[in-house]
């Protein structure tokens, strides 16, 4: 009988289905910071918009130059976390574009040695076939033989 199949690239394919499933970590990982990010600069939007409120209230009762310039500073600070969130965000947006141009690159990889696979694998189910049909066949022919044998010798 013919031996089991194996596919001699089969360690391979092993690997670069690992290396695929690492940057599928990598992407899912990436977007969960990207999340927090985004949560991060909602707070501070938030936060900058409550100032505002405050701030429009505390205007209309007492106009004090040092409450003023301390607000200024105040607003300014959170102005600048939040451009620096945008920045985050941004550049993980991009650390995320090149995981998933990784991930398609690691797809390609990994289909390539599967339709090699899958080609090898029907081959080979072709050749056993035809194997087992010769074997089927001679078996047929021997008990052919061995009744035509038989009948001669009773008969």
């Amino acid at each position: 009988m013919m031996r089991r199949f194996h596919f001699k690239l089969g360690v391979v394919l092993d690997l670069k289905k690992r290396a695929e499933d690492e940057v599928k970590k990598d992407i899912a990982r990436k977007n969960g910071e990207i999340l927090v990010s985004r949560k991060e600069r909602g707070e501070l939007a938030g936060r900058l918009e409550a100032f505002f409120v405050q701030e429009k209230k505390q205007r209309q009762s007492v106009l004090d130059l040092l409450s003023l310039r301390l607000s200024i500073v105040y607003r300014g600070q959170i102005q600048k976390e939040i451009a620096q969130a945008d920045k985050r965000i941004e550049s993980l947006t991009a650390e995320l574009g090149q995981l998933r141009v990784k991930l398609a690159q690691a797809r390609k990889e990994c289909r390539v040695l599967e339709i090699l696979r899958e080609k090898k694998l029907a081959l080979w189910k072709k050749e056993y076939k035809k194997e087992e049909q010769v074997f089927i066949d001679d078996v047929s022919q021997k008990g052919y033989i061995r009744r035509q044998r038989a009948a001669s010798q009773t008969g």
